[in-house]
């Protein structure tokens, strides 16, 4: 590891620009000591208690340079677990850069997720809770803070400790058995240890499946809206947005490349992205976009076919074999069918199996109505949107899993673990089915950082902003 937790170190903890504050974090044994030698009330700094804030101000030799706030925090009780001082001194990043300075002349600038890593090592906080920290800081919805949130408070690591104490109490059992095979202990009970396993294994499952739809809090959901040239994307784009973020004309072909924005839809941060029409063409630059097109429909996690009453035929509400699952069909432009609101469902349907449509339209096709001129014209479709997400309703209690290497380590303990009850059903040796738990208990104990190698730390707090 790159880290040196011997070493006192400072950084700027606030974004860099001019602000109301700026915040300067400074950690380690010797870190009240570092900040009173450049602080206008050096005894007073040094005899505070913790949660002491101390006025004063920071100056090089008897030049003053800022008047700030010091806040002190004694080992264990801080954030990192250490002394720490946090300096809050005016938002003008060249005194706060002077401020840095100084310090740095008696310790050493921190490196990116230095104090969340000191809080990890010192037991602060464990992996889960530091990456949720990242996760909390970086959240681009509410829904998406909430889960953060639960995961900082430690939900999902009190899950996971628990299933790993269940995990180790069956693997103890059967080890017992092995060892004091030739003792007159009772027999063990194959099918009450069978039971909790599948409990446990079930429980994992739920984690698992949940957690496959939590990334999207993470990492977003990707929404593609693609179709003919000149069916309404650009238009369909710019409601969603509310603002004429791309062009639109009424020349075919007018969107050559893709635009992308992200937004909140009832929580949910999605990334939707405008693409060029779908066509034959001999334009070369026109080709490039259409490639591309095809190339962002292969990986979006949803993908809107518009077409409109002047083009719906078989073929253009007809979404691709390979991609049938993942599209939504849409009739854009409803407005000119003579509707003056977007009709319910209900009233859609029967609307279309006796109009001049019905024909045209593939059979198993749903086809949706929108329009980007009526007043609730996206309405249906952004349903449409939401309920592909499918997430439970969210409290800060709720546990679940939205970071990839959890869900990897639940993925690998719950392959042991079904290896361990294959291993009961065909009666092997205990000896296998205690190896088996071992290594679901292994992957499980990754996640809260129980077992963990540099490599790994290296990977996860490379990901922090300096400050943090």
């Amino acid at each position: 590891m790159r880290f040196n937790l011997t070493d006192t170190i400072t950084a700027i903890a606030t974004p860099a620009g001019t602000s109301a504050l700026s915040v300067i974090r400074v950690s380690g044994t010797d870190a009240i000591s570092v900040v009173s030698r450049v602080f206008s009330q050096p005894e007073k700094l040094l005899k505070a208690e913790g949660y002491k804030a101390v006025h004063g101000y920071i100056q090089d030799g008897r030049q003053v340079i800022d008047e700030v706030v010091c806040l002190v925090f004694r080992t264990p009780h801080s954030y990192t677990g250490e002394d720490m001082v946090e300096i809050s001194g005016h938002g003008n990043p060249d005194l706060s850069s002077r401020i840095l300075q100084l310090l740095l002349s008696s310790c050493r600038m921190a490196e990116p997720g230095e104090f969340t890593f000191r809080a990890f090592m010192n037991h602060k906080l464990d992996l889960a809770q530091a990456e949720a920290v990242s996760d909390l800081i970086h959240a681009q919805t509410a829904k998406a803070e909430t889960a953060a949130l639960s995961q900082l408070k430690g939900n999902l690591s009190k899950e996971i400790s628990a299933l790993v104490a269940s995990l180790a109490d069956c693997r103890i059992r059967f080890e017992l058995s092995i060892d004091f095979a030739d003792q007159d202990l009772p027999e063990l009970d194959l099918c009450e240890v069978r039971k909790e396993l599948e409990d446990i294994s079930a429980r994992l499952g739920e984690m698992l499946q949940c957690g496959r739809q939590g990334r999207i809090l993470r990492d977003g959901f990707s929404v593609c809206l693609s179709g003919a040239p000149n069916v309404g994307k650009s238009s369909v784009f710019n409601r969603f947005l509310a603002e004429n973020r791309a062009i639109v004309t009424p020349v075919p072909g007018t969107t050559r490349d893709y635009l992308e924005e992200w937004l909140s839809l009832d929580g949910y941060p999605i990334r939707l992205i405008d693409t060029a029409g779908l066509r034959d063409t001999q334009d070369e630059v026109e080709k490039l976009g259409i490639d591309r097109t095809r190339e962002i429909i292969g990986k979006a996690d949803l993908v809107i076919l518009l077409t409109d009453p002047g083009t719906l035929d078989n073929t253009c509400c007809k979404p691709d074999a390979e991609y049938a699952e993942k599209t939504l069909c849409v009739l854009n432009k409803a407005d000119l069918l003579g509707f003056d609101k977007l009709p319910e469902t209900a009233e859609w349907n029967s609307y279309l199996i006796s109009s001049r449509f019905a024909s045209k339209i593939a059979p198993n096709v749903q086809l949706i109505p929108c329009s980007t001129v009526l007043e609730d014209g996206i309405g249906l479709l952004r349903q449409q949107i939401v309920s592909r997400i499918a997430l439970p309703d969210l409290q800060p209690s709720t546990i679940l899993v939205t970071n990839t290497r959890h869900l990897a380590a639940i993925e690998r303990s719950l392959s042991s673990l079904d290896k361990a009850l294959e291993a009961i059903t065909v009666s092997a040796g205990y000896e296998f089915i205690a190896f088996d738990l071992i290594e679901a208990i292994s992957a499980l104990s990754e996640i809260t950082g129980a077992i963990t190698t540099d490599d790994m730390l290296e990977h996860i707090f490379s990901s922090f902003c300096i400050g943090k």
